[in-house]
């Protein structure tokens, strides 16, 4: 038998004593459970009532865990989320909904018919998906780490969140124009949107002039933190960043179908990402999925777009499709 070093002892002893720690934590965590679930939950309501949050969980919702409150393990349950990211991101409303994108883009989607959706790597110099995390002050995501066999730092779960971006067909923001339709020589494409899925949400856009916490997360993290030194922890709080923007692009108004290829609750695995440039991927979401249902409405001429690559764009329409689609010039 080989022989152990001296650092390998140490490890392993490091490792018990770890191991032993977390026992203890999780004994005190069982404690609780027995003597104040109840009350955890009573807080929990309380603070969902002076939120003006119309709903409730109870006892099989949420529980003490060795290192926090939440419900990420031992709770099939996913309310709490739920509630939680319900009220922070309302399910959208509107019969129309907007994506500008530019000439070549208009021409692949339209005869295609599908849509790339990019991973958020794609807008990472815009501070995407970080500064929810950064202005709530989790700093978890920062670390490299896995769990359950996922990573769990930034930049890896940006790496499987994809995203469309998508507006109000009524908003008139001639900067959408400028950013999104490439200087407004570009396509905009209005659908109507049936998803199947619940992460087609209306963005969360933060204070421009002065970052703050979002007022229902920041009670319910800071009351139950104070009142026993535990965070709050909950699944879907992965995902919470993607649809959180700076509020310097709050008259973009976006909407966005977000795919989340690890989600347990529609797995995306089968959407292969594709290389763009480095890590920044895309996967290919056809009109009509199992995600979702695209259904193409009306085509606008961008206001520098020519007259050439319009009639390109008529064209296509003419070829590939049956149902009556309104054409802006």
């Amino acid at each position: 038998m080989t022989e152990l070093t001296p650092e390998q002892i140490q490890q392993y002893k490091e490792s018990f004593e770890r191991m032993q720690r977390y026992d203890e934590r999780l004994k005190i965590a069982d404690n609780l459970n027995r003597e104040k679930l109840d009350e955890l939950v009573d807080l929990v309501n309380e603070i969902f009532a002076r939120n003006n949050v119309v709903d409730r969980i109870d006892k099989s919702h949420i529980r003490f865990n060795a290192d926090y409150i939440g419900n990420i393990v031992k709770i099939d349950d996913k309310k709490l989320s739920e509630i939680i990211f319900n009220e922070i991101y309302p399910k959208p409303t509107l019969k129309l909904y907007s994506h500008f994108t530019n000439f070549n883009a208009a021409c692949s989607i339209l005869k295609n018919k599908e849509l790339w959706l990019f991973n958020l790597i794609n807008n990472f110099g815009a501070d995407e998906f970080r500064l929810f995390y950064e202005e709530h002050n989790i700093d978890g995501y920062k670390h490299f780490k896995e769990t359950f066999g996922i990573k769990t730092d930034y930049r890896s779960l940006m790496s499987e969140i994809f995203s469309l971006c998508l507006t109000s067909d009524n908003n008139t923001s001639p900067d959408l124009w400028n950013y999104f339709g490439y200087s407004g020589t570009g396509i905009k494409l209005t659908f109507e949107i049936e998803s199947k899925i619940p992460d087609f949400r209306e963005v969360y856009y933060s204070n421009k002039d002065n970052p703050q916490k979002i007022p229902f997360l920041a009670d319910l993290f800071d009351t139950i933190l104070s009142k026993y030194n535990y965070p709050l922890n909950f699944t879907y709080i992965s995902k919470i960043g993607a649809f959180y923007i700076h509020g310097k692009f709050d008259n973009e108004q976006e909407y966005r179908f977000l795919v989340k290829r690890t989600s347990d609750i529609y797995n995306a695995w089968d959407f292969v990402p594709v290389v763009f440039n480095n890590d920044i991927t895309y996967i290919v979401l056809p009109f009509s999925s199992r995600l979702a249902e695209f259904k193409l409405k009306k085509v606008t001429k961008g206001p520098r777009c020519s007259d050439t690559n319009f009639d390109i764009i008529k064209s296509i329409l003419q070829t590939n499709y049956t149902d009556t689609i309104d054409i802006e010039e």
